[in-house]
């Protein structure tokens, strides 16, 4: 049976998950998030455990009640250098050696990789996990920061918190792992590894066809952000599954601007999920939108929404 079919559509049928990536990365994401909950095309988000806004997300994701979609976005990077950053929630004496000689995450995956113990590095994603659960916050699934985690070993530890938690992870088959090493830029060997290791659990994590994220630096305007997506919804997904389209809105603000580069980018994903454009376009194609708490509740213990606490 697929996955459309689990969760109560037709075989033949197109499923959409609007995805907000980065949520609690700076007060823009949180304020973006509230805007854009229950009145616009996003369907589902996903929060920064490390990063000083998270304890706003939660708290919006809990004002919104039933209706929040919130995953937890493990993430074991962080991608500005200079005068923003973010550590580990272990510390700077974290076992899996994931942090630079002041205390902060690695920029780019392949500094984690080179420079960490990723064995260990399982202590790191219980800690966000067990962050969230003690703020409150009622997660609807798992996915991860720049893919950083998508690694097989790291992917191991996060497959075994899925199953501690009992919830699913936003990620692709990737039944083709050269796909996985083009997204990733992993060499493909170890992208054999993930897809294998994804293929395995497939029952426990419930992964997607496919996802595509809105491009960085590009395609800024309104009219060429609703083209892309046109495309990809057209072409990309264009066969009977279910899909992700994320994005990584965030309000356009002082503060966005002075931490973020790629500021442009976050305010053109806010628009683009709150444009009527992009409405019409999913109801065009005929896609059927759901979050990811339609794909957690296929897991009966989740339905009782009794998440495991980790001590």
């Amino acid at each position: 049976m697929t996955l459309q079919e689990r969760l109560g559509f037709s075989a033949t049928d197109r499923i959409l998950i609007v995805h907000a990536d980065d949520i609690g990365m700076c007060e823009a994401t949180v304020s973006a998030w509230r805007e854009l909950h229950g009145v616009s095309n996003m369907s589902s988000a996903s929060a920064m455990a490390p990063c000083p806004w998270f304890p706003a997300a939660v708290q919006a994701a809990q004002e919104a009640g039933d209706s929040a979609d919130m995953g937890l976005h493990l993430t074991l990077n962080c991608e500005w250098r200079s005068h923003y950053r973010w550590g580990p929630i272990t510390g700077r004496g974290n076992l899996a050696g994931l942090s630079d000689h002041i205390g902060y995450f690695y920029p780019l995956a392949v500094d984690t990789y080179q420079n960490a113990r990723l064995d260990l590095v399982y202590e790191e994603l219980a800690a966000q996990l067990h962050r969230a659960q003690q703020l409150g916050l009622e997660l609807t699934h798992l996915d991860t920061h720049m893919m950083t985690a998508l690694h097989p070993d790291i992917f191991k530890h996060v497959l075994r918190l899925s199953q501690e938690a009992k919830l699913p992870v936003l990620t692709p088959h990737y039944r083709d792992p050269s796909t996985l090493a083009e997204d990733s830029k992993m060499p493909l060997a170890l992208c054999e590894q993930t897809s294998a290791q994804i293929a395995a659990a497939q029952q426990q994590i419930n992964p997607i066809d496919a996802w595509a994220v809105l491009p960085f630096g590009q395609y800024l305007t309104n009219e060429e952000r609703l083209l892309w997506a046109d495309h990809v919804l057209k072409y990309y997904f264009a066969a009977p599954g279910v899909y992700s389209l994320i994005g990584h809105p965030a309000h356009d603000t002082p503060e966005l601007r002075a931490i973020a580069p790629d500021w442009q980018t976050r305010v053109a994903d806010y628009r683009l999920f709150a444009s009527q454009g992009l409405r019409d376009l999913i109801a065009r194609e005929g896609f059927h939108v759901i979050g990811m708490r339609e794909i957690a509740a296929l897991r009966s213990e989740v339905k009782h929404r009794q998440p495991a606490v980790l001590v």
